[in-house]
């Protein structure tokens, strides 16, 4: 893997610093890279079905930009397939860890907002997987975005997006907690707040182990399907398929999460 400055994936930037979604990103980043792999799976069905996905819509050796690639889950195993894989992640220390997972260097990668996104190549998929373009925690910054994948499409490039079904969280009338194991010593307790008016969601992550207790928050700004439409179509994008899942299983109020494929206006 390796690391670039953010010349060929970089930011729109104006001297004033860091965009507030590119601070947030960072700091979930710097603080959960050392068991971001415990959290989520690295590999099994779900990656299968994510691989098999992009393949029907462009196969490798397509290239491929990875929004908030993170420590590489998404992108090892779809290098390894054969995509040639550039990765754009805010935090330093997720791009360290990705470095670790692509012994063999097969990934490019740079430190960059992707809220501010400027490229100079053109790639044939954009990705943005997990819930990231939702982390984005405002509707310009969501709208940036696009505006930055629509110019990193190559003509006939498609851009997909990963993220959990709005009402899953906005039906939460009061706080809850969820549990989870991250390792035999260590316990992952989320509290969930929303706020229904603003379409957010707070999640704070409390990690403990042997290390000691540990708190990261995760804000997230869901945006219904029918306003993600329309902030497509004013950054010339638009809506060629939306599904519940990467095995294409139709959408229902109880979907976990939704799968959005994206087009050019002019393609």
């Amino acid at each position: 893997m390796t690391t670039e400055a953010p010349q060929q994936t970089g930011n729109r930037t104006n001297g004033s610093g860091p965009s507030e979604g590119a601070a947030g990103s960072s700091a979930y980043g710097e603080a959960l890279a050392d068991v971001y792999d415990s959290l989520y799976p690295t590999s099994g069905p779900a990656i299968d079905s994510m691989i098999a996905f992009l393949e029907e819509l462009r196969p490798a050796p397509a290239s491929l930009l990875e929004l908030g690639v993170g420590t590489g889950r998404l992108a090892v195993p779809l290098a390894k397939h054969g995509y040639r894989v550039h990765g754009v992640d805010a935090s330093p220390a997720m791009l360290a860890k990705l470095h670790e997972n692509d012994p063999t260097g097969g990934i490019t990668s740079s430190v960059a907002d992707f809220s501010e996104l400027v490229v100079q190549e053109r790639y044939d998929i954009v990705l943005t997987a997990l819930n990231t373009f939702f982390m984005l925690p405002t509707q310009e910054l969501q709208i940036s975005c696009l505006r930055g994948i629509h110019d990193a499409l190559a003509d006939g490039g498609v851009a997909v997006f990963e993220t959990y079904n709005p009402q899953n969280y906005h039906r939460l009338s009061e706080a809850t907690t969820q549990i989870g194991h991250l390792a035999a010593d260590a316990l992952l307790l989320d509290t969930i707040q929303v706020n229904r008016q603003l379409q957010s969601a707070l999640v704070v992550h409390t990690i403990l182990g042997p290390g000691g207790l540990r708190k990261v928050p995760e804000v997230s700004r869901y945006a219904w399907p029918a306003e993600f439409d329309v902030m497509a179509r004013l950054t010339g994008l638009r809506v060629t398929g939306r599904w519940a899942g990467w095995d294409r299983s139709p959408l229902s109020e109880m979907t976990e999460k939704h799968i959005v494929v994206v087009e050019r206006q002019d393609a």
